[in-house]
């Protein structure tokens, strides 16, 4: 998206809507949308404006244009937005903070204290869209040791919906010296958090998360976990495996199950 592109966007959006454009200046207004079309080959100093225009829409009374201010700093790229997203966490607009959290995912800001307290306050997020949109993120952002810690410390709690999203963004952050941790977490009482931790140390664990995996395949009461350790077991080629994935493919009660033990016996 360039810069015209976005600023003629969110001028239609809020015209459509019947929203008043007296807050933003008369004089900016009226130069920016004159050079709508053209703003991405004109000097800085037109792209500076635009970007001080959405920045200044980051605060608009209606979480609509707060949604798109946000989600047009995150397409257009702007590193200077940074420090302004980050606030947006604390929007009391769902819609709001989940634009925040994607553009800054998009952005890929470096692990600051502030942008990992963002993304572990995402992931403890009430709405589910927020806890999605901060597992994308993470995986835009990339490996950051603090950003693990707080992610593995989010497996210890109470909420189960958080302790979901926690797991599913460890399989994007590379957990392979926190091996023991995860197995720890193994034993949740919840299947879909035990089902993604087997993933997890499926994708980081290698041997060292073999024997964990081999005993969810043999006793774990979900087909889901039990499917999943198979799956990721399936890759190893020790003779321990071999016979845990030929037992399983003889009588396990799943066929789903059966069919990876299959697969990789």
């Amino acid at each position: 998206m360039s810069w015209g592109q976005a600023f003629f966007s969110l001028f239609e959006f809020r015209a459509l809507r019947g929203l008043s454009l007296r807050t933003l200046g008369g004089s900016v207004v009226l130069s920016l949308l004159c050079c709508a079309g053209c703003v991405q080959d004109s000097p800085p100093s037109s792209k500076e404006r635009t970007l001080s225009l959405l920045l200044e829409l980051l605060h608009d009374a209606q979480p609509e244009m707060r949604r798109t201010a946000a989600e047009s700093l995150g397409k257009i790229g702007e590193p200077q937005a940074i420090d302004s997203l980050l606030p947006l966490i604390h929007d009391p607009a769902p819609i709001v903070r989940h634009a925040g959290v994607t553009a800054l995912g998009r952005l890929k800001p470096a692990a600051t204290d502030e942008v990992v307290v963002l993304f572990t306050l995402a992931l403890q997020d009430p709405i589910l869209s927020v806890r999605q949109a901060a597992v994308l993120a993470i995986g835009e952002v990339g490996p950051s040791p603090r950003l693990l810690e707080q992610v593995l410390h989010l497996l210890r709690s109470s909420d189960v919906m958080v302790r979901r999203s926690a797991v599913t963004a460890l399989l994007q952050l590379d957990s392979s010296q926190s091996i023991s941790l995860l197995i720890d977490a193994g034993r949740d009482a919840d299947a879909e958090v035990r089902q993604a931790i087997a993933a997890a140390l499926g994708e980081w664990g290698g041997a060292e998360a073999a024997p964990w995996l081999r005993a969810s395949l043999a006793q774990d009461p979900s087909p889901a976990v039990r499917a999943e350790a198979a799956y990721r077991l399936s890759i190893l080629d020790d003779p321990e495996t071999k016979a845990a994935l030929n037992d399983a493919n003889a009588k396990d009660p799943d066929s789903g199950v059966r069919r990876w033990a299959k697969r990789g016996a």
